[in-house]
């Protein structure tokens, strides 16, 4: 039941990911109300109000609107597509929200490619609505291509083919039609990785007043990288679809140069959308690529990642990344001692390797100060033993 004497906080996405967040809340006394389109999502037992709602229904949230107008504290997210209807309801509710110019850019692959390109490199893409237009676009392509949704998460709908093969009408409109909110798709470059690296890597910012704060590199694993079908069985991975990572290594093993040029480039990304002119404190996180020819922002996003990315590396630093989104989502800065107890780096190396099991995600962890060729090996002896760790049960405290 809702308590009108205590602050009330709107969390919109209430699965496994966002489990830190909501029980945070919940400890520290706050109302909770959570809206999720699943009437089974893993948060509904903390919520003092449960909404069956999609997190990207703009018209049906609004009846949740409705209901505690003039007594929210914050709106936020963590770990999900949602950051748009987060910035959406917060600014109708005056209260604290990342300019939604930026979630309109950063919520949409095909409004991403424009705004970066001939910013940062990008690959070759082109937005199409027939099979008429597939067809004409896949001869601009010599090496493979890849087909995308505009507004979902880089796993979700994606596909790839060799150069010049051609899907038939059929296959072509089950993937058009994958997400019926879109009528159109993103067809783009496949990218290759530069050799003997991880390929991607998930960067975290906070930009206060205007100045960006580094927190968080991870190595994000895929079936695709030598780390991955070198150290672990291949059976593990074998069925992913592409675009689906195998694991996650927090914080990144990347050299200090290379850490360097991906703070650089988060600095200048952020300066184009414009973070360097806000106030009070914004999110901004982005994933790379590692090319042939040199990074490359694959997505980006305003709110943190959750699970393994970021918030999930470690209990502790799970609670207190959520802790630090509640603030920014009630308007509040950080104090120089606070920023060093927020987001201070991990002092531990976390490898991370999810195992898929009826759509339900579950993981293998190995942590410590050792060497990535150590962890693998904690790694292997949890899969051969089958020691799976549910995101729950690991977020429990």
């Amino acid at each position: 039941m809702i308590n009108h004497n205590k602050k009330t906080l709107w969390m919109i996405a209430g699965g496994e990911m966002q489990i830190p967040a909501a029980y945070y809340a919940k400890k520290k006394g706050y109302n909770l109300i959570i809206s999720d389109k699943s009437s089974k999502a893993p948060c509904r037992k903390y919520a003092d109000k449960f909404f069956c709602i999609d997190i990207v229904d703009l018209k049906k949230n609004k009846l949740i609107e409705k209901f505690f107008k003039n007594k929210l504290s914050g709106i936020f997210t963590i770990a999900s597509d949602a950051h748009n209807t987060v910035n959406y309801f917060a600014k109708r509710n005056k209260l604290h929200h990342t300019n939604l110019d930026i979630s309109k850019i950063c919520k949409d692959k095909n409004l991403t490619r424009k705004f970066l390109r001939r910013k940062l490199p990008q690959p070759e893409s082109y937005l199409i609505s027939s099979y008429k237009d597939y067809i004409k676009k896949i001869k601009n392509f010599s090496k493979d291509y890849t087909l995308k949704q505009l507004n979902l998460s880089g796993s979700k709908g994606f596909y790839e083919f060799k150069a010049n093969q051609q899907l038939t009408k059929k296959k072509f409109f089950k993937i058009l039609n994958y997400n019926l909110k879109n009528k159109k798709i993103i067809i783009e470059e496949k990218l290759f990785p530069k050799k003997n690296t991880l390929s991607e890597m998930s960067a975290e910012t906070i930009w206060q007043d205007g100045k960006i704060i580094y927190f968080n590199c991870v190595d994000r694993i895929f079936p695709r990288d030598n780390m991955g079908y070198k150290n672990l069985p291949k059976s593990l991975y074998i069925s992913y679809k592409a675009g689906y990572e195998i694991g996650h290594i927090n914080p990144s093993l990347k050299p200090k140069k290379e850490i360097l040029k991906i703070k650089k480039i988060m600095l200048k990304l952020g300066n184009l959308l414009g973070y360097n002119k806000m106030k009070k404190c914004h999110v901004l996180k982005a994933d790379i690529f590692f090319s042939e020819n040199g990074p490359i922002i694959l997505e980006m996003t305003p709110r943190l990642s959750g699970g393994y990315d970021s918030t999930g590396s470690a209990i502790v630093r799970g609670f207190k990344l959520s802790e630090a989104m509640i603030k920014i989502s009630k308007g509040e800065r950080f104090k120089k001692n606070e920023l060093k107890y927020y987001f201070k780096n991990n002092n531990k190396t976390v490898l991370v390797i999810s195992k898929y099991i009826n759509n339900k995600r579950l993981f293998y962890i190995a942590s410590g100060e050792k060497k990535i060729n150590n962890l693998f090996k904690d790694i292997i002896s949890k899969i051969k033993k089958n020691t799976l760790l549910k995101n729950e049960k690991y977020f429990s405290y």
